[in-house]
């Protein structure tokens, strides 16, 4: 059984996807928003692939990244999404005004 150094991390168990960095993510010519990321099992590398959201799917990851990240929204992302009531997988559920 190998022996941890203090400064040595612990080797994740498992699958574990990391985004590429040097390869920044891109809309394809689909509209899909493609994330290149590294896959790994027990901490070896087992490839190179992207992860391929629609763009209400990118766009739902930004804003639960952001929150977990602690930035608060700007006032105008405030203003842009502030006739949502909910957001599933591709949809938009939206608070409309009455007409009398």
């Amino acid at each position: 059984m190998p022996q941890e150094t203090p400064n040595q991390q612990p080797v994740p168990r498992g699958w574990q996807m990391d985004p590429i960095p040097s390869r920044p993510a891109y809309k394809d010519e689909d509209g899909n928003i493609r994330i290149p990321i590294w896959l790994t099992k027990n901490g070896r590398h087992a490839a190179d692939t992207e992860m391929v959201l629609l763009p209400s799917e990118a766009e739902l990851l930004n804003e639960r990244l952001t929150n977990a990240v602690g930035d608060p929204p700007s006032n105008l992302q405030a203003l842009h999404h502030a006739h949502v009531v909910a957001r599933g997988h591709g949809v938009t559920v939206s608070k409309l005004p009455h007409s009398t």
